[in-house]
C-alpha cells in the first residue's frame, strides 16, 4: 500500500496543529521534517507532532550551512547535530542526505563517513539544480546509484530521477522500472515538473508532463508486495495545508 506524506519544515509552528488535526483526519499517513538549522529547534512546540508519524528527518539548511556542498566542515558540525537531535527525538527511522553537486564518488564516500549513522537514506538526484552550480558529477546515473544502494538505501525522489532520465536521454518509465526492481526504495519523494527538462523543479503535480497516471499505476502495483511511502514536495501556498492535501488527493484520485 502507498502511504502518503507531507513534508514540513521544523519552524513552521503555526501549521503544528492543523497537521496534528488533518491526520487525524485521515488526509496523510505521515510526515517528513525538514530540520531548518537557521532556527534553534523549539521541542516545545515540536511535541505537538508527537502524535504524528515521522518518518524522515531531512537534514538542513542545505544552503546557508553548506549541506548543498556536503564537505564536512566546522560550520556543518551544528546544521548536522541538529538533524540528528530531531530525529532522535521523533525516534524517526531514516534521515535523508543529499549527494552534493561537485562529488566524486570518492570525496562523497570520504564526507559520508564523517556523519555515518545506520538511518541515513540517499536521495536521487538530478544532474542540473536550478540553483546553479553545473552539472553534478556522482548520483546521477542508474549505475551511481547502484553504487550506493550496495551501502545504503535510496530515496527515489521521482521527479529528480525523471530529470536524471532526461539528462542521459533515457526513457523515464523504463528506469523506473529498474529502478523499482534492482535499487528497491521503500521511501519516496514526489513533485510535478517536466520529464523533457533536466532542470530540477517542485512544481504541483498538475503543473507538469509526466505520465503521472501511469507512475500511479505503477506505485500501486509496486506496493503491493509491501508499504512504501510517499512524500509530496508540492508548493506551499500561503499559510495552510490546503495545496499539499490537494496535490496528494489529485495524485491519488484525478489522473
Amino acid at each position: 500500500m502507498i502511504k502518503y506524506g507531507l513534508k514540513i519544515w521544523s519552524n513552521n509552528i503555526e501549521r503544528f496543529d492543523e497537521i496534528v488535526e488533518r491526520r487525524r483526519r485521515g488526509e496523510f499517513d505521515f510526515i517528513e521534517v525538514y530540520s531548518n538549522s537557521d532556527v534553534e529547534h523549539n521541542y516545545e512546540d515540536l511535541k505537538k507532532l508527537k502524535d504524528v508519524p515521522v518518518l524522515g528527518i531531512h537534514i538542513g539548511n542545505l544552503n546557508s550551512a553548506g549541506f548543498h556542498s556536503f564537505y564536512l566542515t566546522e560550520k556543518q558540525i551544528k546544521p548536522w547535530q541538529m538533524t540528528i537531535d530531531l530525529a532522535d527525538f521523533f525516534d524517526a527511522p531514516r534521515i535523508i542526505v543529499h549527494p552534493a553537486v561537485e562529488h566524486t564518488e570518492e570525496t562523497f564516500w570520504e564526507n559520508l563517513e564523517k556523519i555515518n549513522d545506520d538511518r541515513i537514506i540517499i536521495e536521487s538526484m538530478p544532474a542540473i539544480s536550478p540553483l546553479g552550480g553545473g552539472v553534478r558529477r556522482f548520483g546521477v546515473s542508474f549505475e551511481d546509484l547502484k553504487k550506493i544502494r550496495a551501502k545504503k538505501e535510496i530515496c527515489l525522489d521521482i521527479i529528480k530521477f525523471i530529470k536524471a532520465c532526461a539528462y542521459h536521454k533515457v526513457d523515464y518509465k523504463d528506469y523506473i522500472e529498474k529502478a523499482l526492481d534492482e535499487l528497491k526504495p521503500v521511501y519516496f519523494h514526489i513533485s510535478g515538473g517536466d520529464y523533457d527538462s533536466p532542470i530540477d523543479q517542485h512544481d504541483n503535480i498538475w503543473d507538469g508532463n509526466c505520465d503521472w497516471k501511469w507512475i500511479r499505476e505503477t506505485l500501486e502495483e509496486y506496493s503491493k508486495e509491501k508499504d512504501i511511502y510517499l512524500v509530496f514536495e508540492t508548493p506551499k501556498v500561503g499559510e495552510d495545508l490546503n495545496n499539499d492535501i490537494k496535490n496528494i488527493n489529485y495524485f491519488k484520485t484525478h489522473i
